[in-house]
């Protein structure tokens, strides 16, 4: 089993690897949409385009974040199953 310090540091970095995978397209292809939109003068259509992209990455990141996480997990598990079966 995790030890309560490891399991700590692991929430923490999942935080901070959502919030910056939710704030970072958003700053980055929103604030493109916002630049365009302003540039060329379309209204607000290219910010929302811009928004829209940052949803989708922002999907795609998570998406690939807890599938990982759900490797480890998965990994870790069959371990600790494995050294069970060894002390019996």
């Amino acid at each position: 089993m995790t030890p309560p310090n490891d399991m700590r540091k692991l929430a923490i970095s999942i935080t901070a690897y959502s919030t910056a995978s939710i704030i970072g397209p958003l700053i980055v292809f929103g604030g493109a949409g916002y630049f365009l939109s302003k540039y060329l003068g379309g209204g607000k259509t290219l910010l929302f385009v811009g928004v829209g992209i940052a949803f989708v990455a922002t999907g795609v990141l998570q998406f690939f974040k807890i599938r990982t996480l759900l490797k480890k997990l998965d990994e870790e598990q069959v371990t600790h199953k494995i050294t069970e079966n060894d002390r019996k």
